[in-house]
């Protein structure tokens, strides 16, 4: 009878600590101290970088602009900081071919401790493009030609400006793409693939 009842009382231990195992398991899903997948972080440049100068693997540094809170309690203060790499990049070439640039973000650092993350930005870093150089080449070329064409006679210019037009056609057709540039100060919001542990120690 004693040893039923020895089996009895460490079966309801093992079961005990299973729901207790299984009740902090539960709360360190929702813990302050760690970030979810798809946590939003916003950020500011320290430095530009550009897709004419830049290489795969170039390091860089972005600063956190609003604390990030769980559950009312800032766990990423203000001026964190966090290291980014470039992943991908290309030079903007002729033909009004853009330049590109991707780029991770991979540790986060305040409070004297450094936590690993995987952050991708928001939304891609893109060149602006713009039409107006082209624009003003064709006109320019147009207009350059119509004045040598009137030196000459009254039907000249028609001519000249044809001939003006076409040379402005190709130098918008031979212009050079716009480099991405994420410039100095820009701010931006990356997001978190993968959740983060942060400890009582980085508070």
């Amino acid at each position: 009878m004693r040893r039923f009842d020895g089996r009895a009382k460490f079966a309801a231990l093992a079961v005990l600590i299973f729901v207790n195992l299984t009740l902090v398991l539960r709360a360190q899903d929702d813990s302050i101290y760690r970030l979810p997948a798809g946590t939003k972080i916003s950020l500011r440049m320290d430095a530009e970088i550009n897709s004419r100068v830049a290489s795969v693997n170039d390091t860089f540094l972005a600063y956190v602009t609003k604390p990030v809170k769980r559950r009312d309690v800032v766990v990423v203060p203000q001026e964190a900081v966090v290291e980014g790499r470039v992943t991908k990049v290309s030079p903007a070439s002729g033909g009004s071919e853009s330049g590109r640039i991707e780029v991770v973000f991979e540790s986060l650092k305040f409070a004297g401790s450094t936590r690993q993350i995987d952050g991708v930005a928001t939304k891609p870093f893109r060149a602006v493009s713009s039409n107006t150089f082209s624009i003003l080449s064709i006109l320019g070329g147009a207009a350059a030609g119509a004045l040598v064409g009137a030196a000459s006679s009254p039907t000249g210019a028609l001519i000249g400006a044809g001939v003006g037009a076409g040379a402005g056609t190709g130098a918008a057709l031979l212009r050079k793409g716009k480099d991405v540039r994420i410039r100095r100060g820009e701010e931006f919001e990356i997001e978190l693939r993968k959740p983060v542990t942060l400890t009582v120690l980085d508070y």
